[in-house]
């Protein structure tokens, strides 16, 4: 028979006062101690956890992904198609945030778009080449081949020369 008055000290909790200090099942504050993302003490026959600092503790080590839904629900976002997910972020976000949010992905996106002067390339290729014979290349002409539009690229590019 458990006694009616608590005789653990004052700094150690039980599950059960764990959990509802917590606002979680005694179930899921035993999967955190199992699987040793919570640390206990037996203290008189009992798990106990110790209070300082347990909701940081507790909730560092359980937060859910960002990109997991909970309870094997899909988030109602993958679902929706390009049009419709601008109109959702247009609607939650508003125009400055979402430009503010798009701005680095639109500067990758530019970058991307941006390659070197092919037509210079081609000037400086065939000047190193000179008169080069058609396919097929041989292993060895391929690798020269390469090396000479590698340089030809770093030359374009602004690296010396």
């Amino acid at each position: 028979m458990k006694p009616a008055y608590r005789t653990l000290p004052d700094d150690w909790l039980t599950v059960a006062e764990s959990a509802l200090l917590l606002g979680v099942s005694r179930v899921s504050v035993y999967k955190a101690l199992n699987c040793g993302r919570l640390d206990y003490r037996t203290i008189e026959g009992r798990k106990c956890i110790e209070r300082r600092d347990l909701k940081t503790r507790y909730w560092g080590s359980s937060q859910r992904m960002a990109d997991r839904p909970l309870h094997g629900l899909a988030s109602p976002i993958a679902e929706l198609t390009d049009a419709e997910l601008a109109a959702y972020c247009n609607e939650h976000l508003g125009e400055a945030a979402l430009a503010a949010a798009m701005a680095p992905i639109d500067r990758w996106i530019e970058s991307q778009r941006e390659g070197p002067d092919w037509a210079l390339v081609a000037e400086r290729l065939n000047a190193y080449l000179g008169a080069w014979s058609a396919p097929p290349w041989t292993a060895e002409e391929a690798n020269t081949l390469a090396l000479c539009l590698e340089m030809a690229q770093e030359v374009c590019e602004g690296a010396p020369e």
